[in-house]
């Protein structure tokens, strides 16, 4: 990888909570993030994430991954341990996770 990556554990939303029919196949996946750090300026400071799988989901849809920022100037201090995230599809919540 060649930005900065962290664990994360994500969590997918299924299909009738209103996620995706089935969490995305990777190996590689990026969206926008919404972080709990900053929910209040998301809208006019979105990040986009990288997560790179090395397995498939659980039988609960989490997975552990490689997380990244798509951009090189993406605010580390942003996956700290513990940092919570959600990952949107357009206007559609598809995926919760935290920093490990």
């Amino acid at each position: 990888m060649s930005h900065k990556s962290v664990k994360a554990r994500v969590c997918w939303l299924k299909a009738e909570e209103g996620g995706r029919p089935s969490p995305p196949p990777g190996p590689k996946y990026s969206t926008v993030a919404k972080f709990e750090d900053e929910k209040d300026t998301w809208l006019t400071e979105a990040w986009s994430l990288i997560l790179e799988f090395s397995g498939a989901p659980d039988e609960s849809l989490c997975i552990t991954t490689d997380v990244s920022f798509l951009s090189e100037e993406g605010p580390m201090r942003l996956l700290h341990s513990g940092s919570q995230f959600e990952l949107y599809e357009g206007r559609r919540l598809v995926a919760r996770g935290e920093v490990l």
